[in-house]
């Protein structure tokens, strides 16, 4: 077969796509195989870089059988040791060129994630043997894992907001099997980052922070439960009282000065600190929140009264009905 085409073969029982262009796949086919037959299939091959970045765009083409052949391409390697690694580097390009192929890595890891960081996280439903055998077909390697947890949170604050919500819901689906017991670092990972003068940063860690911590509304009480809001109280409950307290104090200044710009990210952070407060209350009442209510209950009431017109929106409905 040569170089730049493609065949199909076909049985009563199986599809194979054979697919090669120029230099993708180093040494070997991208095999994808449809069948009911028992077959023994190659092991992943990893990509390089250039070679990700050339399938990305492609996956990107308003060509509907080159983002086919794309997808295909990216199924075949995703199971390959380092594959993972590949994709947050490029994730981490700064070359002004890979802006879409950057955002199209950081959702093609998302959803690697999703399926294959451990059995149901994506929250697939059904026989149990055919769920196993979708992770395994998805599964994330082992020896990537621990790179990926030690620099994640790192990554999702360095990039531009549209990349750092996909990391941003990549972590939170980690967290959901990995956390607290498997991801120690997270959380002083995240605290470590919300005195941060960027804003967006600050935003995507309280979001990260929020996506994980919702789960404690929704569980039955139990003592694993409790362990599990008891670590993230310890860490967490004074640094986002902190936080809390700063931007309400912040905000008389900003709105004097009719500073929309400065006001905008802070009631933005506001709104999901309130969240997040929720969350970690939902359970029972903490003692550190009930010792600090006074702190909490002024900032909810300035809230409640606080009125600027320039942050309106005219077009918005206000009036019931």
């Amino acid at each position: 077969i040569s170089h730049n085409r493609k065949r199909v073969f076909s049985s009563h029982q199986a599809t194979i796509l054979l697919f090669l262009h120029g230099n993708l796949i180093p040494s070997s086919f991208i095999i994808i195989i449809h069948s009911n037959l028992s077959l023994t299939m190659t092991a992943a091959t990893a990509l390089s870089q250039d070679q990700l970045r050339d399938i990305l765009s492609r996956s990107l083409s308003p060509d509907a059988a080159a983002r086919q052949h794309a997808e295909n391409a990216l199924l075949a390697s995703q199971t390959a040791p380092g594959h993972c690694i590949t994709v947050l580097r490029l994730v981490a390009s700064n070359e002004a060129a890979d802006g879409p192929v950057r955002q199209a890595a950081a959702v093609h890891f998302k959803n690697m994630v999703k399926k294959g960081w451990a059995p149901n996280s994506g929250g697939a439903h059904g026989d149990d043997h055919d769920a196993d055998a979708e992770f395994r077909k998805h599964a994330v390697p082992a020896q990537d894992r621990d790179v990926i947890k030690n620099h994640l949170v790192e990554l999702m604050c360095t990039v531009p907001p549209q990349i750092q919500v996909q990391l941003g819901e990549s972590i939170s689906l980690i967290a959901a099997s990995d956390f607290p017991s498997q991801w120690d670092n997270l959380l002083p990972d995240l605290i470590s980052r919300l005195d941060n003068r960027d804003w967006s940063v600050v935003n995507g860690v309280l979001v990260t922070a929020n996506s994980i911590f919702k789960r404690f509304r929704y569980v039955q009480r139990s003592d694993a439960l409790y362990k599990d809001i008891l670590y993230v109280l310890h860490r967490f409950q004074e640094p986002l009282t902190e936080l809390f307290k700063a931007i309400n104090a912040q905000l008389d200044a900003f709105t004097a000065g009719n500073n929309v710009a400065e006001l905008r990210p802070r009631l933005a952070a506001l709104r999901t600190i309130c969240r997040i407060f929720y969350s970690l209350n939902y359970q029972d009442l903490p003692e550190y929140f009930e010792d600090h209510m006074e702190e909490w209950m002024a900032g909810f009431a300035k809230h409640l009264e606080y009125v600027n017109p320039h942050l309106e929106d005219n077009d918005e409905e206000n009036e019931p009905g």
